[in-house]
């Protein structure tokens, strides 16, 4: 699917959570979807188990190197720019940018989600017909 589409799946019928085990930080998925109590969740789990865990790192990464990107290309500059000129105009700038930019990031992340959530959906709805 394309990017645009993976953004805008309607996901209304999901309600996928999870709680973390503490001894293996490994997911167990606690529901799926929203009106619907037929799922296995033990199958749930051991199938999709990674993909929630790779998904999440996926998301985590993306925001640590933005915020890492952001302070070492952006930030840091503007505060020296902003004391060698006298203008504040550039950190504000900045901080503009830094919110264009986590908008950005985090619809790349729901993107992430989508994909995620649609693969769910797809290999369980094959399971039950």
């Amino acid at each position: 699917m394309g990017f645009f589409k993976d953004l805008t799946w309607n996901s209304k019928h999901m309600d996928l959570r999870y709680v973390e085990d503490k001894l293996y930080r490994k997911p167990k998925i606690t529901s799926v979807y929203t009106d619907d109590n037929n799922v296995d969740l033990d199958y749930a789990t051991r199938e999709f188990g990674e993909d929630i865990k790779r998904a999440q790192r996926s998301i985590d990464s993306n925001r640590v190197i933005m915020l890492i990107l952001y302070v070492a290309l952006v930030l840091i500059p503007a505060i020296v720019m902003t004391v060698l000129t006298g203008n504040i105009y550039v950190v504000g700038a900045a901080i503009l940018y830094a919110i264009i930019v986590v908008f950005f990031v985090e619809m790349f992340n729901q993107v992430t989600i989508n994909q995620m959530l649609q693969k769910i959906d797809a290999r369980l709805q094959n399971r039950h017909t």
